[in-house]
């Protein structure tokens, strides 16, 4: 992931600098077909790059939140075995219903 975000972040501040040094031009700046269609080319490869990482990221998330749901239901799993077997003593059997991470 990070590459992708450092190619894409770098890809962006290059363009931002490539228009800044024309901001202050009073009467604009003009763009050739040539030109705006390689723009273009450039704006949709990273755009194509964002929207992966997001993907990424919501994956990555999805993860996270799968993990915590797994070791949620083991405590509880493992809470309703101790009152169902009270007179095992310290002997507390912990499931192990796979995936634990």
């Amino acid at each position: 992931m990070n590459g992708s975000a450092t190619e894409l972040s770098h890809g962006l501040q290059a363009m931002i600098s490539d228009f800044a040094i024309h901001q202050d031009e009073p009467e604009g700046i003009s763009i050739d077909q040539d030109q705006l269609l390689k723009l273009l080319s450039i704006l949709r490869v990273m755009q194509e790059m964002a929207t992966n990482l997001e993907i990424e990221v919501r994956c990555l998330r999805d993860m996270e939140a799968g993990r915590g749901a797994r070791a949620f239901l083991d405590d509880e799993a493992t809470a309703h075995l101790a009152d169902l077997l009270p007179n095992v003593g310290g002997n507390v059997i912990r499931p192990d219903f796979g995936g634990r991470s």
